[in-house]
């Protein structure tokens, strides 16, 4: 019974040490919720590609057991890229996780992109830069604006680390990653 009065004694402390969430040095000029009315694409699966599996694996390292990836491998010839959705405890943060992106290279499959503070849902957009696929990811949390949904795209070295605070309206293009993708966590 003494623990309900210290409870609400230390509340008012823990509250005031709270402090608000920065905002972010710029907003999107748009908040808009992606397009979902197309469907997600075939699941792509790593065993089958040996080089892949590889290239996920060397990028997770001892945190391959406690990360929970989605896999597709989008696009044809020269501008397929594989993109690795990764969720785990090294991967994700309050804007959401980390989004690899790979292509096919002389040596296997070679790390072109890992764009971090991604949500769902993943869209591959109809528009290219340098040869590979733009990609619309959703940006949400971490404290910033409403969701919305930005553009990332090769420079022709890498895809950028962080998407744009530039909200993408209007592209056309295909979902294919949504949280229903994710694998359960293992027990």
């Amino acid at each position: 019974m003494r623990l309900i009065p210290l409870a609400l004694i230390l509340a008012p402390f823990a509250l005031a040490s709270c402090s608000a969430a920065e905002e972010p040095t710029s907003a999107p000029t748009e908040a808009v919720a992606p397009a979902l009315h197309v469907a997600p694409a075939a699941s792509a699966d790593p065993a089958a590609d040996p080089a892949l599996a590889t290239a996920i694996a060397n990028t997770l390292g001892e945190d391959a057991a406690s990360t929970r990836t989605v896999v597709r491998i989008v696009g044809e010839g020269p501008g397929r890229v594989a993109l690795v959705y990764l969720v785990g405890m090294n991967w994700c943060g309050s804007g959401g996780c980390s989004l690899l992106i790979l292509r096919p290279g002389a040596a296997g499959w070679e790390e072109v992109g890992n764009v971090a503070r991604v949500s769902n849902p993943v869209r591959l957009l109809t528009t290219s830069s340098n040869g590979l696929p733009d990609i619309g990811v959703t940006v949400s949390g971490g404290g910033g604006p409403a969701p919305y949904e930005a553009r990332v795209s090769f420079d022709g070295q890498s895809y950028p680390r962080f998407p744009s605070d530039e909200a993408l309206v209007g592209a056309d293009g295909t979902v294919v990653i949504t949280d229903d993708d994710l694998p359960p966590p293992s027990e």
